[in-house]
């Protein structure tokens, strides 16, 4: 795994707070854009945050466990 750290949290429909967790900005990008063409705000944390531990959903998209396990549509 990469040791940058790109980091994106939003508020899914549900109302769970997820925090994704990327290793690279073009991916990061990429996820931004599909949440908010979804008209879900979303913020990007330039750097490992406290909040993580009030995220209802945390997922970290460097692995390809996590990767196979997410649907981001199931979440916008």
């Amino acid at each position: 795994m990469s040791d940058e750290r790109y980091i994106l949290s939003f508020k899914a429909v549900t109302g769970f707070h997820v925090v994704l967790e990327y290793g690279g900005t073009e991916e990061l990008e990429a996820i931004q854009k599909k949440i908010e063409d979804a008209g879900i705000t979303c913020e990007r944390w330039k750097e490992y945050n406290v909040r993580f531990d009030q995220a209802d959903l945390y997922m970290d998209m460097r692995s390809p466990e996590c990767i196979a396990q997410f649907d981001l549509d199931d979440w916008i």
